[in-house]
């Protein structure tokens, strides 16, 4: 039986303050930047901005899995802003507080933002990957991240929220979504990177008796528009959540996916359905089921 056999169903705060921190020769130079834009990551606030949900929450996070986000370095000291930092620098980064103390790391979809955030003041930033901010905002003096502070689409995520939407490590398959949105790889090396993939995830819903007893588990398929069925993959919890909040994310392999659905003889793979997504054929499915 394949994976994909039971239960199989088709389913059509306060005021912003700045951490200080010294710079270390070794550390990556995140360099003081303008002109950063994130369009995925505003078009996600937007959505957001129009009604809070669960579904529009995990867009957000989602689309936060690839690309920049700024931090402002407003109570930043360095000797040469247009040269970056240089050791004896000292980088203050901005953050903010809610009404239960927990620290807030503030981070902007473009420079527009951030500037407006200031009043109109020019701000040093900080461009860094959307997934390293992320990271950083999970981890100590942070508890989450409040991305586009000061306007309509703020979202606060915290720090047990983007571990469950984006796991432990935000830039797991980093380098796939990437792929996926900018559509620069060609056909054949976009797929020799998912078989280098390690971890994807299956949408998963566990099935219940008239006692309430477990019974099983629901993998969601789509159904195409002349009768094919396809299986569903994602590249991170959040892909699954934004797609079908209802559904539990579950990690697996590609090679487990490949094989359950050659074996269900479903018509190939949608990778991320709920948008920059890829089909796969049960053709392409046959070089990572071994």
């Amino acid at each position: 039986m394949g994976l994909f056999s039971k239960g199989k169903g088709a389913v059509r705060a306060d005021d912003g303050a700045e951490a200080a921190l010294e710079r270390d020769d070794d550390e990556r130079d995140a360099g003081v930047r303008d002109g950063v834009r994130n369009d995925l990551v505003q078009a996600a606030l937007q959505s957001w901005a129009s009604a809070k949900d669960a579904r529009r929450f995990a867009n957000v996070l989602r689309q936060c899995a690839t690309g920049e986000l700024l931090l402002d370095g407003g109570g930043s000291e360095l000797a040469d802003p247009a040269g970056g930092f240089r050791p004896g620098d000292t980088q203050g980064i901005g953050y903010r507080t809610d009404d239960q103390g927990r620290r807030l790391l503030l981070a902007f979809s473009s420079t527009e933002r951030l500037a407006a955030y200031r009043g109109g003041e020019r701000t040093p930033s900080f461009a860094q990957p959307a997934t390293a901010t992320l990271k950083q905002a999970t981890d100590e003096p942070f508890d989450g991240i409040a991305i586009d502070a000061g306007s309509d689409a703020l979202c606060i995520a915290y720090a047990d929220e983007i571990r469950r939407h984006l796991t432990d490590d935000p830039a797991l398959n980093e380098e796939l979504k990437t792929a996926l949105v900018t559509r620069t790889l060609p056909w054949d090396e976009l797929l020799d990177l998912l078989g280098r993939t390690r971890t994807v995830f299956i949408a998963m819903q566990e099935l219940r008796d008239d006692d309430g007893a477990a019974s099983g588990f629901s993998v969601p398929t789509v159904d195409g528009k002349n009768g094919e069925n396809y299986v569903v993959a994602f590249t991170s919890p959040a892909e699954v959540w934004a797609w079908a909040p209802a559904f539990d994310a579950q990690s697996t392999g590609v090679a487990n996916i490949a094989r359950a659905a050659l074996e269900d003889g479903n018509d190939g793979v949608i990778l991320n359905p709920a948008g920059q997504s890829v089909l796969i054929s049960p053709d392409e499915l046959a070089r990572f089921a071994h």
